[in-house]
């Protein structure tokens, strides 16, 4: 096992730099084995479940919120939001020296993305930061995408797929769209909605998320 805590050796195999892996250090572990661990919790700040990271398996938390910033929370001025730690960690891997993290925010909530936690997760930080999703290309992600929209401004919306169309129940409405059409900028045109999110994904849509530029 490594001690020290700054670096991982397996982050150190997926060639993600010592700048990175001391960002991070912060809410990951490593366990005797070499695998990454990175503890999710409840609103009474219990461990409720684990991101695992390994070189063949990637598990992602169930439930829980883990939320970190490389600043004290009233100077954070962006804020980063993710299902899972692995993308963010990716993400600021590709936009290292391009974009400045010192006062930035990362938040990764489990599978099941809970709207009360997300909610108190954000609550920390001033009101006028800045906000990127960081979902993949696929369209879960981008109706993720959608569902963090509706959810940082009070609201909700419900989704499913039929026919080959996105349909939005919104404010008692339905709205379809084209499964290849949608994303979170069409979804709130079509909805009438001003967006206030942005979306942060690989420029490649082949790419799906930041972590796949390892396989490429």
């Amino acid at each position: 096992m490594n001690t020290d805590r700054e670096k991982f050796e397996l982050l150190e195999s997926l060639e993600v730099s010592s700048e990175v892996q001391q960002l991070f250090s912060e809410v990951l572990r490593e366990d005797e084995k070499g695998k990454l661990i990175a503890d999710y919790f409840n609103e009474h700040g219990d461990v409720v479940d684990h991101e695992v990271i390994a070189v063949f398996k990637h598990k992602l938390s169930s439930k829980g919120l883990l939320c970190f910033s490389a600043a004290e929370p009233e100077n954070v001025r962006t804020l980063y939001i993710s299902d899972a730690l692995m993308p963010l960690i990716y993400l600021v891997q590709r936009k290292m020296g391009r974009v400045n993290f010192t006062y930035s925010a990362f938040l990764a909530m489990g599978a099941k993305m809970d709207k009360r936690q997300l909610l108190k997760g954000v609550e920390q930080y001033s009101k006028g930061v800045k906000i990127y999703t960081v979902f993949d290309h696929s369209l879960l992600g981008r109706i993720r995408d959608c569902k963090v929209q509706h959810w940082l401004k009070g609201e909700d919306c419900l989704f499913k797929i039929a026919n080959n169309r996105v349909v939005a129940s919104f404010k008692g409405k339905d709205f379809r769209m084209p499964v290849g059409e949608f994303s979170l900028r069409n979804h709130c045109r079509q909805v009438g909605q001003r967006q206030t999110v942005s979306t942060c994904k690989p420029f490649d849509k082949n790419i799906d998320n930041f972590y796949m530029f390892y396989y490429f």
